[in-house]
Formats: C-alpha cells, structure tokens, sequence
C-alpha cells in the first residue's frame, strides 16, 4: 500500500509539473498577458500539492519505521528472555545492572541485584577487577552442569574529551552463559575410556627363586600371578604374560586413577609373599596413557619402566600428561647377586675407550671422596690403555685438596704411577682446549646435567657419554649416552668403578694412592659400612685394602679442624623437631662452598644418630639467595622422595637439592609436610602389614 500511494504520488506530482511548463512557454510565447496570473496560480497550486504529497510521505515512512522499531525491540526482547544464553551486564562498580531469566535461573539465586560477578560465579579467581583486565573465555561448574563463560569489558567513553578511560577505571562487564554440559560429559567421558598401558616386571625374580625347589618355584609363581590378576581385575582390565618376568596390562585411565588412589597396593601384597624365598619379590611397574597411537603409549609405558627399574624397582612409575607421578620405592633396594651386567658392562667400556683418542671423567659439583674416587677409577682403566686422561673438577672442592695434599703429593714418598695424578686434574677452560670429536666423556656418582661439574664440557662432548652411577635414576637424566651402568642397589659409585676392573682387566692393580682414593668414596657413602652395604660392598673393600689402601691415610682425610667440628656441633644444637622422628636445622648467611656443604651433610649424619630421629635435615641458607638442602635417613623413611618433591634427588638414605632465590623458611616449611607425608604412609603401611599377619 505505502509503495503504491508512493507511486500515484509522484505521477501526480509530474503530470502538475508538466501542465505548468507548458502553460508558461505558451504565455511567453503568445505575450498574453492574461495568462500571467493563471500561471502564477498555478505555480501556488504546485507548491501546496507538492507540500501535501511530502507530508503524507513523511507520514507513511514514520509509521513504517516505527512499526520496524517496535518488530526489533520484540525480538530482541524475545532473543534476551528466550534464547538458551545467560546474559549479565556488571557496572563499572562491579554490581550486576541487568541480567535475563536464564541467568538467574542457571546461577540458582533467588536475588542478584547489587551483587558482584565473585559473589554469583563459583569460581574465586572471577572477581570483575580480574575479568576487566582481559576478555576471554572459560569452563565454569555451577549446581552439578558446565558453561562456558564469555566476558568482554566494555569501555566508557570519557565525556569531556571523548578518550577511553583506562581499563578498570569506568568499565562495565558483559558476560554470557552457555552450556555445555553435554560437550564436557563427552569429553570427561573419552578421557576416562582412553587406553592406558602398563608393563609389569618381576624385577628381582632370578634372585627370589635362586635355590629353591621346582614346586616351590611354581607356587610362587602362582601366587604372584593370582595376587596381579585380581588386581587387573578390579581395575576392569585385561593382563598379557609375556614371559616368566614380564606382563602386559591394559585399562582405562578412570581405572587408572582408582589404582592411582589406592597407591598400587598390588606393590605391597607382592612383597608379602612367602613360600622358601628368603627374599621378598618385588614389582617394578611402567604405565603411560600420552601418544596418539598404541605405538606411543608403549614407548612411553616402556620408558617409565625403565625409570621404575633405574630407581631401585619395588614401585611404579606413571606417565601422565607428560608429568611423572612415582610410588612406592620405600623398601631398601636389595643388592643383585649376579655380576653378568657387569662383565658386559666392561666389555663395553674397554671397547669405547678402544675407538676413542682422548679420555676425560667428570664428577658432580664440589665433588666429594665418592666422586673423586670413581673418577680416578676411571681415569685408571683409561691410563691402563695409555691413553690421554683428564679428570675435569669444579673450582672449588675440600675433599679435592685434602687428596692432592695428602695421597697424589709428589713431595710424599708415593707410588711412581701415583705422580701422574699431579697434572690429571684439570679445570673446565683447560679441558675444552684439549676435547676432539672422538673424546670420550665418563660421568660418574651424578646422571642430571644440572649436577655437572661443568656444563660446557658436558655439551662439548654431545655424544659419546658413558653415565656411572649408583643413584636413583631421575627424570631428567642426560640424554645421548653410549651406556648408562646406574646400580641403585650398590653403596657407591667407588664400588661400581672397583668391581668393574677385575672385569676390564684381570691383571690390572691399583696402586696405594688409587685403592686410598676409591676405599676413602666407600666409606663416605657407606657411613663407615654401617648404611647400604652387601656382600658385594665387603668384596670392594677388601680388594682395595689388598692392594694398599690405607686406613688411617682415610681417617686423616675426615679430620675437620676445630673450627668446622664447633660449627657442626652448633647445628646439631640447634635443631628442631616439628615432627617427632624428624630434626631439622638451619644454617643462616653462609657462603656457598664446598666447605658449608659437607658441613651440612656431616650434621645430617649426625642428627640420623640421635635416638628416635629417623630423618636429619640440615638446610644451608647461602647469602647469594642459593638454599642448599642435606637430608639422611636411618633406612626406615627414603629421604629421596622427600627431596624429589622440592626438585631435588639421591638415595633412600642421603638425598639433597639446591634451590635458586628459595626462602629458608619456606624451604623448611615444605620439608615438614613433605616428610609428615611420609611418616603417615609409613604409619598406615605397617598398620595394613599388621591386619594381614592378624
């Protein structure tokens, strides 16, 4: 209708407008005089019609935009109050302005006016000074459903000079709801049904079944599969034997977290098994769920037993969105009474140190006896060869001189193959000058490059790598080595390098110097042979003691002068126990030396001999902001998990970290929970072994 009045207008409209110039041109043509008036008239009829056709437009497209409006305003009225989004709108005071029905009803909140986003929204992080900063999007749970929560700061104008007002100062906050609670149930549900592959290994079984009967083998064998059936049977899985040693296991990852809340106690009853077995079995576990494919997951299961077996076995390493997760390996490591993977592992040496031209040993950082005695082992196979050998220290290191001073002194009446250790020590920037690209490097008594008595080396050499270790393997071990010999069950790496020369050579001797330096790294690690030692340890020093290794020569190396012996003393004095079985002491304002390191570490020892301490911490507070942390155990607590909790590693019974701009106290107040961790678990162990036995 309103275009056909339209149209019927401006024909009209034309038509006067035509009629009027012909009627003028007549008048001027003619000069008729007469005419002038009509025209003149006609002129003001024109105009009034004109007028009156406009006005009546304006008319019909008011109407017509008003009735388009008032359609918007439903709409958007029916969007706001219908549609399956919560809205809100907060003012720039943070209070809620507005909000649609959805909104509320999804909140649950019977009055919302006035209230702040912290004060209607579960989460506490969503404080509207928080959300003003930055637009963005989250997952939020409310009442037993997930939405995903949009919000945008919407900016004022500032009304003097128009410019936007910083943000935060006069912005209001739209937000919106949506839910998706579907879309995350789906998920939850796919992450809960992924595959999860686990490798289980009867780690010690050679030793375990060594001397008994054929009947008594296969009882403990069913025994053992039984107690792990029933565990991949309440986990809803499957289980794949291998071999006599090795099973493959399967479940998903909702399982997994089952297992992961029982703390795999799969572990525990293995090790209660006892049929003629002096031994207790034991179980090393790998699980993983990361990678895309099976292929991944296994790799990946696999690496994680491999980290499982390089700590000591009886626990079980889980790999989990890139993060490990350890349990277990509270038990003392028991020693391997076989030496076939030494004998290969010597092999092995000797034909690495065959192709290389050059020879270098590298211990851990202010290295103690233990370090300086593997390396010089090493150093002696390597020299045994004829070979050029370095062995590269760190700057400085009290244990280090005290050797220099007292075993490889030419001034001494020592050995004459004693005297090339004179000149075989050398620093890092002495080193690098001497590296080519057939060196070999030994890393020994450390496998994480952050420990390295020099980095630079440690990347000089990018390849061939052979780790000596007796540690528990740590995550983040160096990568690209030729051979990694880590016996967490031996005492020392002192130990692995004496074992492994009867190996490399049968003719080979040490000399006095050479038996004092690796006799003087076991009796530091073995706390005089009174913590992790075997048979095997026994054997070590007795070789050494036969090829002259000097006992009062060793306990000259541990005199401290009275100054140190005040000191330690000082820190034993000082400790506290927040936890009974646990001391813990802290040394303020010290500098970062070596010196202050074995102080610590000769306090912890201590502190471990006090009756009913079974933990000793000493923290060493240095003034460059470096905190230094030495903790011993008796063997009933492994310190190493404590440690590993702040970043650090060990052993069951000496662990330790370093932390960079760490607070003391801090530091301290982890140690407590960390340790009370410990205790309840070892608490709630022995109470579950005593339900058993009942």
């Amino acid at each position: 209708m309103f275009e056909n009045r339209g149209r019927f207008s401006s024909w009209k409209e034309v038509m006067i407008y035509v009629l009027l110039i012909i009627l003028l041109v007549a008048a001027v043509c003619m000069l008729q005089p007469y005419f002038i008036p009509v025209g003149v008239m006609l002129v003001i009829a024109v105009i009034w019609f004109a007028r009156r056709a406009h006005n009546s437009k304006k008319l019909l497209l008011t109407g017509y935009l008003d009735d388009v409006i008032r359609n918007i305003e439903r709409t958007v009225h029916f969007s706001t109050k219908n549609l399956d989004v919560g809205m809100a709108v907060f003012s720039y005071d943070g209070k809620l302005q507005w909000k649609n029905e959805k909104f509320q009803e999804w909140t649950g909140l019977k009055s919302l006016e006035g209230k702040k986003p912290e004060e209607v929204l579960p989460l506490p992080e969503n404080s509207f000074e928080t959300m003003c900063v930055k637009d963005d999007s989250k997952i939020i749970k409310m009442r037993g459903r997930y939405y995903r929560m949009r919000y945008f700061s919407v900016q004022n104008q500032n009304k003097n000079n128009g410019k936007r007002e910083p943000v935060g100062t006069s912005s209001s906050l739209m937000l919106y709801l949506t839910d998706v609670t579907d879309w995350e149930m789906l998920k939850q549900r796919f992450a809960e049904e992924r595959m999860c592959l686990a490798y289980v290994r009867f780690d010690n079984y050679e030793d375990v079944m060594k001397g008994m009967t054929e009947s008594a083998r296969s009882n403990l064998n069913g025994e053992i599969g039984e107690i792990v059936n029933k565990w991949v049977e309440s986990l809803q899985g499957f289980i794949v034997r291998a071999n006599k040693e090795n099973m493959v296991v399967g479940f998903n990852y909702k399982n997994l977290q089952k297992a992961i809340n029982e703390k795999f106690s799969v572990l525990d009853k293995v090790r209660e098994v006892r049929m003629e077995n002096k031994l207790a079995p034991t179980l090393s576990i790998g699980i993983s769920k990361d990678g895309d494919t099976l292929e991944e997951i296994s790799m990946h299961a696999s690496k994680a037993l491999d980290l499982a077996l390089g700590r000591g076995g009886d626990q079980v390493v889980v790999e989990c969105d890139k993060q490990m997760q350890y349990f277990g390996g509270t038990s003392a490591v028991s020693a391997k009474s076989t030496r076939v993977r030494a004998r290969i592992v010597a092999h092995t040496i000797r034909e690495q140190m065959d192709d290389a031209d050059k020879v270098f040993v590298m211990g851990h950082a202010n290295e103690d006896y233990d370090a300086i005695g593997g390396a010089v082992g090493v150093a002696k196979l390597a020299l045994s060869m004829n070979k050029p050998t370095f062995i590269v220290v760190s700057e400085r290191s009290t244990s280090l001189q005290k050797l220099k001073k007292f075993v490889f002194n030419s001034e001494l009446n020592i050995a004459e193959e004693d005297k090339q250790y004179e000149g075989i020590f050398v620093h890092e920037e002495d080193a690098l000058k001497e590296i080519t690209p057939k060196s070999l490097l030994f890393l020994v008594d450390h496998h994480r490059a952050v420990l390295s008595a020099s980095q630079k080396v440690l990347e000089a050499i990018p390849q061939k790598r052979i780790i000596i270790d007796h540690h528990r393997r740590a995550e983040d071990i160096i990568k690209n080595t030729i051979l990694k010999y880590m016996e967490p069950s031996s005492s020392s790496t002192s130990e692995l390098v004496t074992e492994l020369t009867g190996y490399f050579n049968d003719k080979l001797e040490f000399t006095k110097g050479e038996a004092t330096a690796l006799y003087s790294g076991l009796v530091v690690d073995t706390k005089n042979f009174n913590v992790q030692t075997g048979a095997r340890t026994f054997e070590a020093a007795a070789l050494l003691r036969t090829s002259g290794a000097d006992p009062v020569l060793v306990r000259q190396l541990f005199k401290d002068d009275l100054e140190s012996f005040r000191e330690r003393y000082r820190l034993i004095a000082d400790a506290e126990t927040p936890l009974p079985h646990l001391a813990i002491a802290v040394n303020r304002n010290v500098e970062n030396t070596s010196e202050v390191s074995i102080l610590a570490a000769q306090a912890a020892d201590a502190l471990i001999n006090v009756t009913e301490i079974s933990v000793g911490v000493v923290i060493s507070a240095c003034t460059d902001g470096c905190v230094n942390v030495s903790a011993r155990s008796d063997g009933s607590i492994n310190v190493q998990i404590i440690m590993e909790g702040l970043g650090g590693g060990g052993h069951q019974t000496v662990a330790g970290v370093q932390l960079q701009n760490a607070d003391a106290d801090e530091v301290k107040r982890q140690i407590i929970e960390l340790t009370k961790k410990q205790f309840d678990e070892a608490e709630e162990k022995e109470k579950n072994e005593s339900n058993l036995t009942e």
